[in-house]
């Protein structure tokens, strides 16, 4: 990690606001300057401050062709609290809610963002998303159990 102030963190922001595509030179320029007045200090991987020379702007990727209609809404990982969901509307209320989400990458986003320790062979590789629901509800209620083992 190397920590940016100055004119190298100056350097770093116009490089990434320059990365957007919808971004004209003229906001690009003015967001640079607000964001540098506004931030003091970044903290960068190496590999990301290696990928921007000084001086420069980091080239624009071309903008792909969107199709028409509304773009997709983003995944939560936060809309509901599933140890909530558990706890106040048992464990069918919980089954629903993970019904409710139909992609594998999201359930393993949700239970990477909200603690929920998954086993190994469910963090990674093609798993069925049925055993991925199980294992995000037996370690929502390993959790449960553990804090209520920790309380008494």
């Amino acid at each position: 990690m190397s920590k940016l102030i100055g004119k190298r963190k100056q350097a770093y922001l116009a490089g990434v606001v320059g990365q957007e595509p919808t971004v004209s030179p003229e906001v690009a320029a003015r967001l640079t300057a607000r964001l540098d007045e506004a931030i003091r200090s970044i903290r960068v991987t190496k590999t990301s401050l290696a990928a921007l020379k000084p001086g420069q702007t980091i080239a624009r990727p071309v903008a792909a062709a969107k199709p028409a209609g509304k773009p997709p809404v983003p995944f939560d990982p936060y809309a509901f609290n599933a140890i909530l969901v558990f706890k106040r509307a048992g464990r069918d209320a919980l089954v629903a809610r993970l019904a409710q989400i139909g992609d594998i990458g999201q359930l393993r986003q949700l239970a990477e963002a909200q603690l929920i320790g998954l086993d190994a062979d469910m963090r990674s590789g093609p798993v069925e998303i049925e055993d991925l629901r199980e294992a995000v509800l037996r370690g929502v209620e390993r959790l449960v159990a553990d804090r209520r083992a920790a309380a008494s």
